[in-house]
């Protein structure tokens, strides 16, 4: 490579240069630049450009509307070169992706803002590419509250772009003085109040009695913003740290939304990935806060400004943690304090239009921020707004969410209950062979011991009828409840124990027997559905080799696959010689040996993939996965019609319509088509897509697994 193809961007020769060159400046010396360059004899043609880029740069940062060693910003001397076609006037402010300078463009004489990225950050890739993936997202937007972009350039190796400059001031700097005034007190009128663009009253009746006009300009400006947001979505860009400090508001009142930063384009493949936590974390919704690897979609910015409008709302942030560990824990697991809780005056609607705009569940938020606006300007012009305020179930639910230790100690405690009856019918047996024998003794008294046995039995019959409620809560009140299935199989579990136990002990008793064989075989069909439903039919894809190869399986987890399969496989050779009881038994054992070695064997995405492709594998009948049924929120009458869908699709067969083993009279896409369309809504839709993932091309070969029937 010769010395006039070096580059900043190839060579770290140049790299390191340029680094000492700025450390020597940071450290408030000066160094000569032409004897510093002599000293690389080699990069002479290449490194005097961004060098003076350096010191361009470095002068303005801490003289420009600063006040350093007693020289004022008057006094400071200002950069005798312009960057570009703009010669900096004065600093405005600083970010996480540059610092902002009030500039003059001298080819057409006007006031800009300009963003400059310092030559040592644009060094870094990482940085580089948000900033050009800033610049990029602002430019192609074109929206009467988006701040436009007027140029982009790049100057000695310094990166640069051009704004339409904002006098005013930003929403932040508005709740700060309005904070500051409910502390400080003060009087104004009603008029300077009511709009916040203008220097707020005594914020201490912003607290406690907003004027009605003061709620709608917090309203507008919300609106305004969700327009904004909805023309940025629809162009595909996110912009993902939509807070007060990014929203400024000029001397007419509009608002206008700055800093696309960290803005992800969905056309764009570069530094803004999943699993990352980009933002300011007050105003992050769960999804980002969580830093997991999920789709981080638009709705992420209805939950930002929902959390804005609360705050300029309530003159409080939503959530008050004052480290990073309780303010994490708080967006991820705590509800907001209602607004009307805060501050009475508060219209409801307005509570409800933000409460639902900053659910944590994306698929409960509004569905868009165009909707947001929409139920804005209903609110506005005095309509019925669409949203709702949560049901008795949306508030248990999200109860149940917040304390969960609670829940799981009532689960707990329901066991305990189921253990305590337990003995209450031991002893109630206990009465009952009393009681009989009594009767046996009493054979001179006939009509005694008659009465005498009709009450041991009616007593047992207690027990049992009570046993029967709790096979009753197992099967009904747990179903479809994968958070559920480990109470719910114990208790049938031991359910299936007493019957056995009380067969052994009256089984000669022709009234008794009757009943409790009926209870114990449909407690046994039970466990053996929900056995099925959780354990079977999955785990043969694994041994696929298309199944393999998706999840890319490498040889020693293949190896451990076949493995972790040789149990199931010698139980099926073997089960001819066992009882239908101990069959049961050592199959669910082994599915759950199975499960967990499976568990932790893959690796969480394969683990996800896997998942994803066996409900593809399942068709139509993924939708009685418990698994599903949760994640849909699938009502009773939704599941009532899947279930009409399923049978059918079913051929007759040796069950009978809608049993197992005849042709199906449609194939699986169909029917599974068929329940999307029919029974499923839009965010059910949406969330079913998620479940499935990408398509999966089955492509099973000859002799190996065959997937079961649904």
């Amino acid at each position: 490579m010769s010395t006039g193809s070096v580059t900043a961007e190839d060579d770290p020769r140049v790299h390191a240069a340029v680094r000492e060159y700025l450390a020597a400046l940071e450290a408030g010396q000066r160094p000569d630049r032409v004897a510093f360059v002599a000293r690389f004899p080699e990069l002479a043609d290449v490194l005097p450009p961004y060098l003076e880029a350096l010191d361009a740069v470095h002068q303005a940062a801490p003289r420009l509307g600063r006040s350093r060693g007693g020289v004022t910003p008057a006094q400071a001397e200002l950069p005798t070169e312009p960057l570009g076609d703009f010669k900096i006037v004065r600093e405005i402010g600083r970010g996480g992706m540059g610092t902002v300078y009030e500039a003059v463009q001298l080819s057409l004489g006007r006031r800009v803002a300009l963003k400059v990225l310092p030559f040592a950050a644009a060094l870094d890739p990482k940085h580089l590419q948000r900033f050009k993936t800033e610049a990029q997202a602002a430019a192609q937007l074109h929206h009467p509250n988006i701040v436009p972009v007027y140029a982009v350039g790049c100057e000695r190796g310094v990166h640069f772009y051009a704004m339409q400059l904002i006098d005013g001031r930003s929403l932040a700097a508005v709740i700060e003085e309005l904070s500051g005034e409910a502390d400080a007190g003060g009087s104004t009128t009603d008029e300077q109040r009511a709009d916040v663009t203008q220097r707020p009253a005594r914020a201490e009746t912003m607290k406690s009695v907003q004027t009605r006009k003061t709620i709608r300009n917090a309203a507008r400006i919300a609106a305004s913003v969700a327009d904004a947001l909805e023309y940025a979505h629809e162009a595909g860009i996110v912009h993902r740290d939509v807070k007060p400090a990014n929203l400024l508001i000029d001397g007419r009142g509009v608002v206008w939304v700055a800093d696309f930063g960290l803005a992800h384009i969905t056309t764009a493949v570069g530094p803004t990935q999943t699993g990352e936590v980009l933002g300011t974390l007050r105003y992050m919704s769960p999804e980002q806060a969580g830093g997991q690897k999920v789709l981080v979609d638009h709705r992420a910015d209805v939950y930002s400004l929902g959390a804005t409008l609360y705050e300029l709302l309530t003159l409080r942030p939503i959530f008050d943690g004052t480290t990073h560990a309780s303010l994490l824990r708080q967006i991820l697991n705590d509800e907001p304090v209602p607004l009307r809780q805060l501050d009475k005056t508060l219209p409801v609607e307005l509570e409800t239009i933000v409460l639902k705009a900053v659910a944590k569940n994306p698929a409960e938020r509004y569905a868009t921020a165009g909707e947001m606006a929409a139920d804005l300007r209903r609110f506005l012009d005095d309509q019925p707004i669409r949203a709702r305020r949560p049901s008795l179930i949306d508030k248990a639910t999200k109860w149940a969410r917040r304390h969960r230790g609670m829940v799981i100690s009532a689960m707990l405690a329901l066991i305990v209950s189921v253990a305590a009856l337990a003995v209450a019918m031991a002893l109630t047996a206990w009465a009952y062979e009393r009681e009989a024998a009594r009767a046996k003794e009493a054979e001179d008294n006939f009509g005694e011991a008659t009465r005498q046995r009709r009450r041991a039995e009616d007593g047992m019959r207690e027990a049992r009828r009570a046993l029967e409620l709790f096979t009753q809560v197992a099967e009904e009140e747990f179903a479809g409840n994968p958070a559920a299935d480990g109470v719910r199989r114990r208790l049938l579990e031991i359910a299936l124990v007493y019957y056995q136990d009380f067969l052994g002990r009256y089984g000669d008793d022709p009234g008794l027997q009757a009943d409790l064989v009926a209870s114990r075989a449909r407690a046994e069909t039970i466990l053996r559905e929900l056995t099925t439903l959780t354990y079977a039919g999955r785990y043969h894809l694994l041994h696929q080799e298309s199944v393999q190869k998706e999840l890319r399986i490498d040889p020693g987890q293949r190896e451990a696959l076949a493995k972790i399969a040789e149990p199931i496989g010698k139980l099926f050779r073997e089960s001819a010689g066992l009882t239908a009881a101990e069959r049961e038994r050592r199959f669910l054992a082994a599915a759950q040996d199975q499960e967990t070695a499976v568990a932790r064997l893959l690796g969480a995405d394969q683990m996800t993939r896997f998942q994803q492709i066996a409900r593809q594998q399942r068709g139509p009948w993924a939708f009685n996965d418990p698994d599903v049924v949760m994640a849909l929120r699938l009502t009773a009458e939704q599941r009532k019609r899947v279930k009409e869908i399923q049978d059918e699709a079913r051929g007759p067969g040796p069950g009978g319509p809608g049993g197992f083993g005849g042709p199906p009279r449609h194939d699986h896409g169909r029917t599974r088509d068929r329940i999307v369309a029919e029974v499923l809504t839009e965010d059910q839709k949406t969330k079913w897509d998620e479940l499935l993932g990408e398509p999966f091309v089955f492509d099973f070969k000859p002799g190996g697994p065959r997937p079961p029937r649904p």
